[in-house]
């Protein structure tokens, strides 16, 4: 990728909400509002970033059923274990697939390459390391013990 992007404001912020403070989850309600349409972004990586961050959290509280990041974060093993079975797939490939098929409904690699000057071939080189990026960040702080 040609910029450095780093989520650990986000990431801080939802590590926040995953330990019950109140202020972080009204924070993070409103970043996910900003990251949806990504209006306040500093290049390609950081607008497909924050779309990212919003779309993995929203499937996770699909995913789970639970809108809620502090019960989330408290569910066992077992939990996880049947939702794999139930939705036949690993939350990382959910949030994945869910991030891949926005980025190609939308055509966000032209929309970006139109909008910071990028090329669309690398911005499509980086799509899936960026999902997995933002998908592995949010199932570690999910799933880390508090």
């Amino acid at each position: 990728m040609s910029s450095s992007v780093q989520f650990s404001d986000f990431y801080r912020v939802l590590e926040g909400a995953k330990n019950g403070d109140n202020d972080q989850l009204k924070k993070l309600d409103w970043i996910l509002a900003e990251y949806e349409h990504a209006t306040n972004s500093i290049n390609a990586y950081d607008e497909l970033g924050q779309i990212f961050c919003h779309i993995g959290v929203m499937k996770l509280y699909e995913y789970t059923g639970i809108d809620e990041v502090k019960i989330i974060s408290e569910f066992p093993k077992e939990v996880w274990d049947y939702l794999i079975l139930r939705t036949k797939i690993d939350l990382i490939s959910c949030m994945k697939e869910a991030m891949n098929k926005h980025a190609k409904e939308h055509d966000l690699p032209k929309k970006l390459c139109n909008s910071w000057g990028n090329s669309i071939e690398e911005i499509e080189s980086n799509l899936e390391d960026l999902a997995f990026y933002v998908a592995e960040g949010i199932e570690q702080i999910v799933k880390e013990p508090a």
